[in-house]
């Protein structure tokens, strides 16, 4: 269990050993031609996202030069000037398109991007904002758990499994939580919403999350089946917390 004083993000050891896990699943899976097919796309995609967004900025000519010297390091100071260059882009673009493979970017998504038909190298299906959510409740169904967050107005269902830790989703918001704890100032609720009437509900087979940090509170962002953020949700510590006490509860009550 994560504590307040602790820093428990995204940047955390226990991320990182899933990181390494994730990456070893990803390659004992592969095979070379089907490794080189995704990564070549990837690699494409963040050529052109690098001509795009970072071409012109000082800040990517500066890490250009750093990953020179990186090279230099590794093959020694006789390397030609022109290949010492090319290594060092050829390592910034392998690095935003392993990123891209890891974080699970569709190829359907990968292509549209080489075509042009699409701005950006992650864009989500869809997002809504849940602002602060004022009920959370746990749903025992037929095929597992369901995790119900409501701000009021707005009613999001995410699927976490048989128990309320097989995907991971306790991890992840435990996680989330430390993190936003020790790293986001207190507020009120502008808005109390509790009266209003439900716009929307989302249902999402949960297949991950992540944190985004905001001024005084984190957003996290859920994702579908397919790995795509279809929902945002802004929450402080307070409303962590209370989405953790559901799923321990029901960790504790043996699931269903």
């Amino acid at each position: 269990m994560s504590t307040p004083g602790e820093s428990t993000g995204p940047f955390g050891s226990n991320e990182e050993e899933k990181l390494f896990d994730d990456i070893r699943d990803f390659l004992s899976a592969q095979s070379g031609d089907r490794l080189y097919e995704e990564l070549s796309k990837a690699y494409s995609a963040a050529r052109m996202f690098v001509d795009r967004e970072l071409r012109d900025l000082d800040e990517f000519g500066r890490m250009l030069r750093a990953l020179e010297r990186l090279v230099e390091d590794e093959l020694g100071p006789g390397i030609d000037e022109g290949v010492r260059a090319k290594l060092a882009e050829t390592l910034y673009l392998y690095g935003l398109a392993h990123y891209t493979i890891l974080q699970q970017a569709s190829s359907a998504h990968a292509n549209a991007i080489i075509a042009g038909e699409a701005e950006e190298t992650a864009a989500p299906l869809v997002i809504y904002d849940i602002w602060f959510p004022s009920d959370v409740a746990i749903e025992r169904a037929q095929d597992g758990l369901y995790l119900h967050v409501s701000d009021g107005r707005i009613d999001l269902s995410v699927y976490v499994g048989a128990t309320s830790n097989e995907r991971g989703a306790l991890v992840d918001l435990v996680d989330h939580w430390g993190y936003a704890a020790s790293n986001t100032e207190p507020a009120e609720r502008d808005t109390d919403l509790s009266g209003s009437v439900p716009m929307l509900t989302i249902e999402i087979d949960y297949n991950g999350s992540e944190l985004v940090d905001a001024h005084d509170h984190v957003d996290v962002l859920f994702f579908d089946d397919e790995g795509e953020p279809v929902v945002r949700m802004h929450a402080r510590a307070a409303e962590l917390r209370a989405i953790i006490d559901e799923l321990q509860e029901a960790e504790r009550d043996g699931g269903l």
